[in-house]
C-alpha cells in the first residue's frame, strides 16, 4: 500500500469486533481501500464507528450504548451497526434510531461501499459549513443561495421486470410519493427522466449483466441525476457485493420491502435533495472579492480566509489536505489571452468536485484545494483536469486557428501545522523543479 495512505488513511473507522475472524476480515477489505480500522480508542477520533453484531450474544440495548459511548469520543462520526440475516426485524428498527443498519455476511463489500458514501457525504456537509463561516467572515452573507428542500412529497422511479417484488414496492412507496413511475429496461427509464425528476429509484434485482446496473452507475456520473438516491433490492445477502461492485450504494432486500422500503425511500429522498441543495449553495456562493468575474474561480482573498479555515480543521481532525496547482503555458503569450484562460476556468469549475475549492492566484495559475482528500486521490483530479483542458480546442483571436493549451499540473499535501501561503509556495516552488505531467503538444496548426 502508499506509504500516503499509510500515514493518513482516507478515514478512521472504530470498530467494536464480533470475533476474531470477522475482525480480520474486515481489517484486510478496509485496509485494502486505504482505510485504518481498529478498535476504539478515545486518543484518536474516527470518521465511522462500525458496530459488528453479526456473530456476537451483544444485545441491541448493549449495542446502542456502545453508540453513545463511540459517538461521545468522535462526535462528528457516523454509526454502523453490522447485523446478520437472522436478526429479528423489530430490534433493526430500533437500531435504526442510532445508525445505519446494514446486512451482511461474510463477504462485506458492500460495507465498505456504503462507508464510502458516507464519508462523500460528510465531506460535502462540512465543506457547505466551512464556507459559510468563510463567507460570514468576510460580510457576504447576501450573496448565496439559501441550502433549502422542497417539503413537497418524493418523486419515484421503480425499474425492473414485473412482478411479486415490483407489486410489493409500488404499494409500499405510493403512499408516500407525489408521482410513482413504473418501467421495465434501462431504456424506457432513461426516457422517463428526460421528462421527469425523481427524487429516488428503485431497481429491482436484475442479472449480474443487466444494463440496468450499468446506468445507475452512469446515473451517479451525471450532472443533474448525481444526487439521485438508488436503491438497488436484491433476493439474498450474496448479491448485495455483487451489485455494489458494478455500482450500486443502497441495498434492500426483497423480503424487507412491506416493513422497511417505505421509511428507506423517504429518508434517501430526503437526503438526495439536501444532497442537492448543498451542492448547489458551494456551485453558486458568490459577491465581490469571493469570486473573480470572469472567470467564475475564487479570489486569492478568500482562497486565504477559506484555506486557512480548513488547515485548522485538519489540525483538528487529522484529516488529508491535498492542494492541486494548474499552469497554462505558451510559447506565444498571445495564446493565452484572457478569454481563454476565463473559459478554461469555467472548464475547470464544471469537472471538479462541487466541495473542491477552485482558486485563481495567478493570471495562468489555479489552485485547487481538496479537504479529506489523499494526495494520490487529489493527483487523479488533476489529470482528469489536465486531460480535458489538453483535448479542448480553443481559438486565437487573430485568427480563430484551434489551438490546444500547454498545461503543467502538480499535487501536494500540506505538511501538518502550515499555512495555506505556505502550502501554495511550497507548490510553486516544486512545479518550478520538476514536471510531474508531460503536456500535451499544441495540435498542428
Amino acid at each position: 500500500m502508499n506509504s500516503d495512505l499509510l500515514s493518513t488513511p482516507r478515514a478512521r473507522v472504530a470498530c467494536y469486533p464480533g470475533d476474531k475472524k470477522s475482525f480480520e476480515k474486515l481489517t484486510i477489505s478496509f485496509n485494502s481501500a486505504g482505510f485504518h480500522i481498529a478498535k476504539p480508542d478515545a486518543a484518536t477520533p474516527a470518521d465511522i464507528g462500525l458496530i459488528d453484531l453479526r456473530k456476537s450474544l451483544v444485545s441491541t440495548r448493549k449495542a446502542k450504548t456502545i453508540a453513545a459511548v463511540l459517538r461521545r469520543k468522535s462526535p462528528e462520526s457516523s454509526v454502523i451497526f453490522l447485523v446478520s440475516h437472522d436478526m429479528e426485524n423489530q430490534a433493526q428498527a430500533s437500531l435504526r434510531r442510532f445508525g445505519e443498519v446494514i446486512l451482511a455476511g461474510e463477504n462485506t463489500d458492500h460495507v465498505l461501499v456504503r462507508c464510502k458514501e458516507i464519508i462523500r457525504l460528510r465531506n460535502l456537509a462540512e465543506e457547505t459549513g466551512e464556507r459559510l463561516k468563510s463567507l460570514a467572515a468576510l460580510s457576504r452573507l447576501a450573496d448565496f443561495p439559501l441550502v433549502i428542500t422542497s417539503k413537497n412529497p418524493a418523486r419515484i422511479l421503480i425499474a425492473g421486470q414485473p412482478g411479486p417484488s415490483a407489486i410489493a414496492a409500488i404499494n409500499a412507496v405510493t403512499q408516500i410519493a407525489e408521482e410513482c413511475v413504473c418501467v421495465l429496461t434501462a431504456g424506457q427509464a432513461m426516457r422517463a427522466m428526460e421528462h421527469y425528476y425523481f427524487d429516488c429509484a428503485i431497481f429491482l434485482p436484475v442479472s449480474e449483466n443487466d444494463p440496468l446496473l450499468a446506468f445507475g452507475k452512469t446515473l451517479r456520473r451525471h450532472p443533474r441525476f448525481g444526487s439521485m438516491a438508488i436503491i438497488q433490492l436484491a433476493d439474498s445477502m450474496e448479491d448485495f457485493p455483487v451489485y455494489a461492485r458494478k455500482g450500486a450504494r443502497e441495498f434492500m432486500l426483497t423480503e424487507q420491502i412491506p416493513s422497511e422500503l417505505k421509511a428507506k425511500t423517504q429518508l434517501s429522498a430526503r437526503r438526495a435533495r439536501l444532497q442537492k441543495s448543498m451542492r448547489q449553495f458551494l456551485r453558486s456562493c458568490t459577491g465581490d472579492t469571493i469570486r473573480d468575474a470572469s472567470s467564475g474561480a475564487f479570489t486569492s482573498l478568500f482562497l486565504t480566509e477559506h484555506g486557512n479555515r480548513l488547515c485548522a480543521r485538519t489540525d483538528h481532525t487529522g484529516r488529508p489536505l491535498s492542494l492541486t496547482l494548474i499552469k497554462f503555458t505558451d510559447q506565444d503569450r498571445s495564446m493565452l489571452s484572457g478569454e481563454m484562460l476565463s473559459q478554461a476556468a469555467r472548464l475547470i469549475n464544471r469537472i471538479t468536485r462541487a466541495e473542491d475549492l477552485v482558486a485563481r492566484i495567478a493570471r495562468n495559475k489555479f489552485a485547487i484545494l481538496s479537504a479529506a482528500t489523499q494526495a494520490v486521490d487529489a493527483e487523479k483530479i488533476g489529470r482528469r483536469i489536465s486531460g480535458v483542458l489538453s483535448s479542448t480546442a480553443f481559438r486565437s483571436k487573430k485568427n480563430q486557428t484551434p489551438y490546444s493549451a500547454m498545461i503543467d499540473t502538480i499535487t501536494t499535501r500540506r505538511e501538518e501545522g502550515a499555512s495555506i501561503e505556505e502550502t501554495v509556495a511550497a507548490a510553486i516552488k516544486q512545479m518550478r523543479t520538476e514536471s510531474v505531467l508531460t503536456p500535451r503538444q499544441r495540435s498542428p496548426q
